[in-house]
């Protein structure tokens, strides 16, 4: 398993889709103890690689990348107001299997980057 968080520390997460950057950054870090390959990648004021955001709205099923792609945050949003967690099956792949934030239809209630991150954290 991959695990890449997209954050920006010059820009706040937007209200939409709350996330708390530190506490996420401080979770990819305990991930990465554990032996999982995660890395937090702060933009800095940049826009993220048009590369890294297609995979994000074009690999994993709509179901588990509703917040990005034309209906919702676009490149421009990716990583700055609305932070990203991408979850990739193997360490090789190019596409995710799963994007976050995103809303779950069965649990009727958003998942958030650090709720994810959280549970993945168990389970490591």
């Amino acid at each position: 398993m991959k695990v890449e968080f997209y954050y920006d520390s010059t820009v706040p997460p937007g209200s939409a889709f709350p996330c708390d950057n530190a506490k996420a950054v401080e979770l990819v870090g305990q991930l990465a103890a554990k032996g999982v390959n995660a890395k937090a990648v702060d933009l800095k004021g940049q826009q993220v690689a048009f590369m890294t955001y297609n995979s994000a709205v074009t690999g994993p099923k709509s179901q588990v990348r509703a917040v990005f792609g034309a209906k919702g945050a676009l490149q421009e949003d990716f990583g700055k107001n609305v932070p990203a967690l991408l979850l990739f099956e193997k360490d090789e792949d190019r596409y995710p299997n799963e994007a976050f934030p995103r809303s779950d239809r069965e649990l009727m209630k958003l998942l958030s980057c650090e709720d994810t991150l959280q549970a993945l954290l168990a389970k490591a």
